[in-house]
């Protein structure tokens, strides 16, 4: 990309903006929106990398903001403001807008930094790189591990897997996953957060480091908003969907995910818009690391 990359800031707080485009304008190009309305004409108007949106607004939510901007521009990558207790917000933004990257407020200056050049990094790959694969990869059917034990889960996952030709895998604990994980090329993941009283959350961290490609679905009955934005952050998390299931929210999460699988099929490793974050707490940075080293064939065969 030679010329700088462009980051829309949207907020009803215009003080709010002026501090950012003050922090950012020297590293990006900045443009700011007050009103949703204009910003969603904005990127119809103008090529736009990153957009950062607040949740709180007046006449439209953060979250829809960015579930709109995304059929208009889907390339761009989404980055949500709001507080800890959005649990709403933050489902809904991830479900429907594919955000990027979740940030609370009042946000960390250098962590929004960071964040930004993140996400301006993978906005330079992806305009730099070309979109090439083989026909036979496209069409070969995907290959969905499932780790939860529960039927109605079960039961929509291989509907799912039969009407589209796809291949069902299933492990009923952590070492099974990494086993299977090492030993096949996974696609799709559908999994609960816990597995046979074992914590799923690290290898979900673990996974998005090793297997950028690889998208999960989080099947649970948690409802705890700060695991939440972990997970979004440090897990890249494809769609966070309750339980009880709702079939046809979850037959719409696997759809989608079986889209955007085939759509990062066609593009080099390089530019797929993930980068997780590493968890903060030492505990389970040090497990993610962990489970990185179990992961080691996954990561092999995956750089090849």
């Amino acid at each position: 990309m030679t010329t700088p990359v462009r980051i829309l800031f949207v907020d009803d707080e215009e003080r709010i903006l002026r501090s950012l485009a003050l922090q950012f304008r020297r590293q990006y190009e900045v443009i700011t929106e007050s009103d949703p309305l204009r910003a969603l004409q904005r990127l119809k108007e103008q090529s736009v990398q990153i957009i950062v949106s607040d949740q709180r607004m007046p006449g439209m939510s953060g979250a829809e903001m960015l579930a709109r901007s995304r059929e208009i521009a889907p390339d761009c990558l989404r980055i949500l403001l709001t507080g800890y207790s959005d649990l709403d917000a933050a489902v809904e933004a991830l479900n429907s807008g594919g955000i990027f990257r979740y940030l609370t407020k009042p946000w960390d200056p250098q962590e929004m930094a960071f964040t930004l050049r993140q996400a301006a990094e993978i906005a330079t790959r992806q305009a730099a790189a070309p979109i090439s694969a083989a026909p036979r990869e496209l069409a070969a059917p995907l290959s969905v591990l499932l780790l939860d034990d529960d039927p109605e889960t079960l039961h929509c996952v291989e509907a799912f897997c039969q009407a589209g030709g796809h291949r069902l895998l299933r492990a009923h604990s952590l070492s099974e996953a990494l086993v299977t994980l090492n030993m096949e090329a996974v696609d799709l993941l559908v999994s609960d957060l816990r597995l046979g009283g074992e914590d799923l959350a690290p290898l979900l961290k673990s996974l998005a480091q090793a297997h950028p490609r690889l998208l999960s679905l989080v099947v649970t009955p948690f409802r705890d908003t700060q695991a939440l934005l972990k997970l979004i952050n440090e897990a890249q998390i494809f769609r966070y969907l309750p339980k009880p299931i709702r079939r046809g929210l979850f037959e719409k999460g696997l759809k989608a995910a079986a889209e955007q699988a085939f759509l990062w099929r066609a593009q080099p490793l390089q530019v797929i818009p993930r980068v997780a974050d590493a968890p903060k707490e030492a505990g389970e940075n040090q497990r993610v690391g962990s489970l990185l080293g179990m992961l080691a064939r996954l990561r092999e065969r995956m750089i090849a």
